[in-house]
C-alpha cells in the first residue's frame, strides 16, 4: 500500500512538472488565475522548449530571435498575449500563429519582417491589439484583416507599403484606433479613397501629417489628405492586326503589324506579351513568327536597357548584358533572313 502510495505520488508530481515547468532562462508565475512566462531580455535566439501548456501571456521581447518556426507555439495554445517587440525576425513560417485562437493581443512591433503570413490572421478572431509597426512588410493583401471584427487597435507604420486597397479596414467594425504613419505612399488614383477616408472616418488615424506621399516626384512630400483630385479613369487596351490575319492569304513576305492601344489616366503601362504575339502568328509560318517574336524581345530589352540607364547608372553590367543579347537576337534574325 505505501509503495503504491509513493507511486502515486511521484505521478502527480511528474505530471505537475510537466505542466508547471520553465525554460531556463525565464520567469513564470501564477498571477490571478492566469499564467506568466517572462523571457524578455535574455539575448535569446530561438523560442525556447518547454513553456507551461497553460501558459496565457508570455513576454519574448527584446531578444535576438531571428526566425520563427511554424511549432514554435504549438503547445501554449492557450496563450491570450504574445510580445514579441525588439527582436531581429525576419522570417514568420506560415501556420506559425494560426493555432492561437485565444490570442487577444499580438505585439511583433521593430523587427525586420518583410513577409508576413497573413493567412494566419484569419484564425485570429479574438484580437483586440495588433502592433506590426517598424517592419520591412511592402504587401498588404486586401483580406488581411477580414476577420478581426473585435480588432480595436492596429498599427502598421513605419513598413514599406506603397499602397492600401480600398476595403482592407471593412471589416474591422470595432477598430478605434489606426496607424498608417511614415509608408512610402505611391499617391495614385487608387489611394484616392484612403484620402477621403482619413478624413471622414470616425476612429483615431494619428500623425496626419506624417501620412505623405513619396510618388510620383510632383506629390511627393504631400500629405495624402492633401492629394487633389486625380484625373482618373479606368484603364483599357485594345489589341488589332494589320492586316486581319483570319482573313487574310498569307505568303511568304507578308508584313504584319501588331497595334495594342491603351487608354486610362494615368496612362497605363503595358509589357508587349510574347505569348500572345506567338498566338497570333501561328498561321504565318514559322520563320515569320520567330522574326516578329525576336523583334518584340529586342524592343522590350530595348525598353528594359533605357529605363535602367535613367535609374542608376552604375548597373552598367547589367545594360552591357542586355546589349549583347540584343545583338545576339539582331544577327540571328538577319541570317534567318538571308
Amino acid at each position: 500500500m505505501a509503495r503504491q502510495l509513493l507511486q502515486l505520488l511521484a505521478l502527480w508530481t511528474t505530471v505537475v512538472g510537466i505542466v508547471q515547468c520553465c525554460p531556463e532562462l525565464c520567469s513564470c508565475l501564477d498571477k490571478f488565475a492566469r499564467q506568466f512566462a517572462d523571457c524578455a531580455y535574455k539575448d535569446l535566439l530561438v523560442v525556447p522548449v518547454g513553456l507551461p501548456s497553460n501558459v496565457t501571456t508570455v513576454s519574448l521581447s527584446a531578444n535576438k530571435i531571428t526566425f520563427l518556426k511554424s511549432e514554435s507555439f504549438i503547445n501554449i495554445t492557450q496563450v491570450s498575449s504574445l510580445w514579441l517587440a525588439h527582436n531581429e525576425i525576419v522570417t514568420i513560417e506560415a501556420d506559425t500563429l494560426a493555432g492561437l485562437i485565444q490570442l487577444r493581443n499580438l505585439d511583433i512591433s521593430y523587427n525586420k519582417i518583410e513577409n508576413f503570413p497573413w493567412e494566419d490572421l484569419h484564425n485570429l478572431t479574438a484580437l483586440q491589439l495588433l502592433k506590426m509597426n517598424n517592419n520591412e512588410m511592402v504587401s498588404l493583401p486586401k483580406d488581411a484583416f477580414s476577420t478581426l471584427k473585435d480588432l480595436r487597435s492596429l498599427r502598421i507604420n513605419n513598413n514599406k507599403f506603397t499602397t492600401i486597397v480600398q476595403g482592407t479596414f471593412s471589416a474591422l467594425s470595432s477598430m478605434s484606433h489606426l496607424q498608417i504613419f511614415k509608408n512610402p505612399f505611391k499617391c495614385s488614383c487608387s489611394l484616392e479613397w484612403l484620402r477621403d477616408w482619413i478624413t471622414t472616418a470616425k476612429i483615431s488615424v494619428p500623425d496626419p501629417h506624417y501620412i505623405l506621399c513619396d510618388a510620383p516626384e510632383h506629390l511627393k512630400g504631400t500629405m495624402v489628405t492633401a492629394i487633389p483630385k486625380l484625373d482618373c479613369e479606368a484603364p483599357t487596351v485594345t489589341t488589332t492586326y494589320q492586316p486581319n490575319i483570319e482573313n487574310t492569304e498569307l505568303y511568304e513576305g507578308l508584313t504584319a503589324i501588331l497595334n495594342r492601344e491603351t487608354k486610362g489616366s494615368p496612362t497605363p503601362q503595358v509589357k508587349k506579351d510574347i505569348e500572345e504575339l506567338k498566338t497570333a502568328m501561328n498561321m504565318m509560318g514559322e520563320e515569320l513568327a520567330t522574326i516578329a517574336i525576336q523583334q518584340l524581345t529586342i524592343i522590350n530589352l530595348m525598353n528594359e536597357i533605357s529605363d535602367l540607364k535613367k535609374s542608376n547608372e552604375k548597373q552598367q553590367l547589367k545594360i552591357n548584358s542586355l546589349e549583347a543579347r540584343v545583338s545576339d537576337l539582331e544577327r540571328v534574325t538577319r541570317f534567318i533572313l538571308t
